[in-house]
């Protein structure tokens, strides 16, 4: 039976020579801390924005035009996505894949890439790294060297800064 949830707490997904870790995740979905950082070359821990919550850090290099995650979630069509955001006028986890489609990372279960904070606060001058479709997927993608220990900074576009009072 094919699961339509998402699940909040989970266990690693990782499996090393000694088997399946036996850690659960909760926000670094599909791995524990410790193995988002040795598989994806990511952590997630409180943004440098003010007020922005958790942010998204780099555990090792990346190189400009890498692809850093993928941003995963709930696919669904944009009319059911503006259908069950109408009432919040935000959906702020939302991204388009292409014109009939956006993946809805909502769920703290949908993936790292959900943490990833907009510029803006951050006091540098642009983003770090941007999201890129190709019309079945969406990625983080370096627009620099980013390292170790740089947060990942994206732009989330005219309309979510009008949307969340960041102009």
């Amino acid at each position: 039976m094919k699961r339509h949830s998402i699940r909040v707490t989970a266990r690693c997904a990782h499996v090393g020579p000694r088997g399946r870790c036996a850690k659960n995740t909760t926000i670094t979905h599909p791995y524990c801390g410790k193995h988002t950082a040795e598989v994806l070359g990511l952590r997630v821990a409180k943004s440098r924005v003010p007020n922005a919550g958790l942010g998204l850090y780099a555990v090792r290099t990346f190189k400009k035009g890498e692809h850093i995650v993928e941003y995963t979630g709930q696919r669904m069509s944009i009319e059911d996505y503006d259908a069950k955001y109408a009432q919040d006028g935000l959906g702020s986890y939302g991204i388009e894949v292409n014109a009939d489609t956006v993946i809805d990372a909502a769920k703290t279960s949908s993936s790292v890439a959900r943490y990833a904070c907009d510029y803006h606060g951050s006091g540098k001058r642009g983003p770090n790294a941007r999201y890129e479709s190709d019309d079945v997927k969406v990625w983080i993608v370096a627009l620099k060297t980013i390292r170790p220990g740089e947060e990942i900074f994206t732009d989330y576009g005219h309309d979510m800064h009008l949307a969340i009072g960041i102009i």
